[in-house]
């Protein structure tokens, strides 16, 4: 009670007025949809990543690697710290049940190794190891584990694209093909990306898999052919801006910057914590 008084802006001894939020004018309203989860792309391609606490070198064989997708450790990081996990169950019924419970939503399916993630687009088996410049390989029968998942529990998809050195020219400047082939089909199997980054973290970009030297002004370069990709090949799909992750020595360097990136309709700011669209 001392402390309710010490704050109050009612005068000792007077009755605060009554507050009917029924009564009061709306000032701005937010979408049902507002909260999202993530999946990370390894946890859908099945690569090394984290090690669960209380790991055994037992579970951490190579032997349970499958071949095509090689060992690929972020900059700076341990690989001790990583081991093989296979790829998650997006059929299965607690999962979806439990997912459904938070709709509606938005699943962003991206992480560290979007950036580098090959996407298979056809039905041969997959090959043996990723194409020089990728990390891993994203399998149709992988993607459209989540395009039904995110109909079964009512989340929209919400992504980023490949952007390290394999979706590159000889220049290095980033081209669309291998985002173009995930866009279109995704549609041919009636799903749809709501929203899409165009890398992740790019605050780390060499953390993340981006060519040496990359800078800012490369990735506002990039950032402007992914956006004039998006606009022609989906132009419903929202264009998220960067979701950045702390600073610190691969950090991508600044002063190269040319200037503002997220701007218009079509566009919205992205910022994360675990994940958030804002």
């Amino acid at each position: 009670m001392l402390g309710l008084a010490a704050y109050s802006t009612v005068p000792y001894g007077e009755t605060p007025s009554d507050i009917t939020p029924a009564n009061m004018p709306r000032i701005g309203t937010v979408d049902e949809r507002f909260q999202a989860y993530n999946i990370e792309m390894v946890e859908l391609i099945g690569v090394r990543f984290w090690k669960p606490y209380g790991s055994s070198a037992a579970n951490d064989s190579k032997a349970q690697e499958s071949a095509r997708q090689e060992g690929f450790t972020p900059a700076g990081i341990d690989p001790n710290l990583y081991q093989y996990r296979a790829p998650i169950d997006l059929s299965n019924p607690r999962l979806r049940k439990l997912a459904a419970a938070l709709s509606p939503a938005y699943v962003r399916v991206s992480g560290t190794w979007a950036n580098s993630a090959y996407f298979q687009d056809s039905e041969n088996a997959a090959p043996a190891n990723a194409p020089s410049g990728f990390s891993g390989v994203l399998t149709r029968q992988e993607w459209k584990g989540v395009i039904d998942f995110s109909h079964a529990v009512n989340a929209e998809i919400v992504t980023s694209v490949a952007t390290g050195p394999g979706p590159r020219d000889a220049r290095g400047v980033w081209t669309s093909e291998q985002a173009r082939e995930l866009f279109e089909y995704t549609k041919s199997v009636g799903g749809r990306i709501a929203a899409s980054e165009f890398m992740n973290e790019p605050t780390f970009a060499a953390m993340g898999g981006a060519p040496k030297g990359y800078d800012a002004a490369s990735y506002g370069r990039d950032v402007e052919m992914f956006r004039s990709f998006l606009r022609k090949t989906a132009p419903d799909t929202l264009f998220l801006g960067p979701g950045s992750v702390g600073e610190g020595p691969f950090a991508i360097p600044a002063e190269a910057g040319n200037g503002e990136i997220v701007s218009g309709s079509h566009e919205i700011v992205y910022r994360k914590t675990t994940f958030g669209l804002f």
